[in-house]
């Protein structure tokens, strides 16, 4: 299935969220919005009559949705808003792939433009941008104010002006629509949490796994130089006098030999990390499709338990750094990690 992402303005396609990226640019009229793509894991929508007079008059309503989104890095967040009206014009349902667009200030919410289902592909454009909690908030706060400090100065009856105020400022708040994005706890959420946190700890170390197959694949390298540069050596005291350089040449033979069994050592490290690597991936991905999953936490069990096992070569590895160190020929070609 394609997830293609359209500008709310101009419709035009601004991206794939088969790659998702936090943040998207349109083209066109180059305006930024922040992303919030994943699947609904939970989903509510209410009517709040506001005001019913009686079914000859104009009535006031209200409908609030929350929507829970699991996301594809395993995340968990709650998108919380309010839109006039009294009929459901988002229709999506559980285990829908869905993504928000909003307009940002810095890096938070700054209003919700629009929410689309990928599911069934139906685009839901708010006709009026509604603002977030906190960017409500300053602006409420920001009028307040101004209006005290303007009743000060002119010497009006702060007290009152104050009450009127604190009324205004209730019914304006009721009758406003606002939207809330939050990370809530998944402590709260039983099994469907406990089956995030552990993808959370697969991801984290991931992201650990990466790091250690560079930093593997770099000392690689330097051991090779570093052969190279002992062989030579030892080539050297060959061709000068190996009767004189032999107690030399038996230790520059055993620090090569150590340095091969680390490449060996490091070589299998990387097959072994590359193929977790991909035991996460399958694991994290068949999270994203499908989130009830009776064996789940075994396979998390398991790929957690092959890691603890590569330990034991990198311990072994470490020991070997420790021999190396005794060695005079490799102190003289000292590189990163083998200074005595």
């Amino acid at each position: 299935m394609k997830l293609s992402l359209y500008c709310p303005k101009c419709s035009r396609l601004i991206a794939d969220l088969n790659d998702p990226l936090p943040q998207v640019t349109c083209a066109a009229c180059q305006d930024r919005y922040g992303v919030l793509h994943g699947k609904l894991s939970k989903h509510s929508s209410m009517n709040e009559t506001l005001l019913f007079l009686s079914k000859s008059l104009p009535s006031l309503h209200k409908r609030h949705y929350t929507f829970q989104i699991t996301t594809p890095d395993r995340n968990l967040k709650q998108l919380q808003f309010s839109i006039p009206g009294q009929t459901d014009p988002i229709p999506v349902h559980y285990g829908d792939v869905v993504s928000v667009l909003y307009t940002m200030q810095g890096y938070l919410m700054k209003k919700l433009v629009a929410v689309t289902n990928h599911t069934t592909g139906k685009r839901y454009v708010l006709p009026n941008p509604v603002p977030s909690s906190t960017h409500l908030r300053i602006t409420i706060s920001t009028a307040v104010l101004t209006l005290l400090v303007g009743s000060f100065f002119s010497g009006s009856n702060i007290f009152l002006a104050s009450i009127v105020t604190a009324l205004g400022t209730m019914a304006y708040l009721k009758v406003t629509n606002s939207a809330q994005l939050t990370s809530p706890p998944l402590e709260a959420y039983g099994r469907e949490a406990n089956r995030l946190i552990g993808d959370q700890r697969l991801l984290a170390q991931k992201l650990k796994i990466d790091h250690r197959i560079d930093e593997i694949n770099h000392e690689c390298k330097s051991n090779q130089g570093l052969i190279a540069r002992l062989e030579a050596l030892k080539q050297k005291m060959v061709d000068v006098d190996q009767a004189l350089y032999a107690p030399r040449i038996f230790r520059t033979t055993g620090a090569v030999k150590i340095l091969k069994q680390q490449i060996t050592n490091n070589q299998r490290l990387v097959r072994e990390y590359r193929r977790a690597l991909q035991m996460i991936e399958i694991e994290v991905e068949t999270s994203w499709i499908a989130d009830q999953l009776p064996d789940a936490s075994n396979f998390t069990r398991a790929i957690l338990q092959k890691l603890e096992e590569l330990r034991a070569i990198e311990d072994q590895n470490q020991f070997l750094k420790l021999q190396l160190a005794a060695y005079e020929e490799v102190q003289h070609h000292v590189i990163p990690g083998y200074e005595g």
